[in-house]
């Protein structure tokens, strides 16, 4: 996973940097590096910059910077916008009001409920046995943990 696809408020580890070299020297100096906990922190209204809090420092980066940057989530619990496809997950928690919560009854997904991604932008799961369309920003307030 790339970190401009990284939810905000989600905290990830840093697993490879695919610059080129005289830029990736810049990106090390900021705190990129592998193994490091970066934390997207907010974004710009339109999405792009974004602001991630590394080893103590608020750096901002746009996201085509940001999407040479791999990374990996280091909480078993994450929102399904950063869900692989091809993978299952369960249904642990909801992030959302009472309308998102009579959606998501709508749709007949509940705590517990186990989804599999099938699709990506917008999210295509398959959930009780048909498949279900969700979008990006209901898919962010769903948390999830990987079966």
């Amino acid at each position: 996973m790339r970190l401009s696809e990284v939810v905000v408020g989600t905290k990830v580890k840093v697993v490879n940097v695919y610059f080129p070299p005289g830029l990736q020297n810049r990106i090390f100096g900021l705190g990129f590096v592998p193994g490091s906990v970066v934390e997207v922190v907010r974004e710009a209204p339109l999405g792009d910059p974004r602001v991630y809090l590394v080893r103590g420092k608020m750096i901002t980066l746009r996201n085509d910077e940001a999407a040479f940057i791999e990374v990996e989530p280091i909480s078993r619990f994450i929102p399904l916008s950063m869900a692989e496809v091809g993978k299952k997950y369960i249904v642990r928690e909801f992030a959302g009001g009472t309308f998102f919560l009579s959606r998501m009854a709508s749709l007949g997904i509940k705590e517990g409920s186990v989804i599999q991604v099938l699709k990506r932008y917008p999210i295509i799961a398959f959930v009780n046995g048909k498949e279900t369309k969700i979008g990006m920003g209901m898919a962010e307030k769903i948390i999830v943990e990987e079966i």
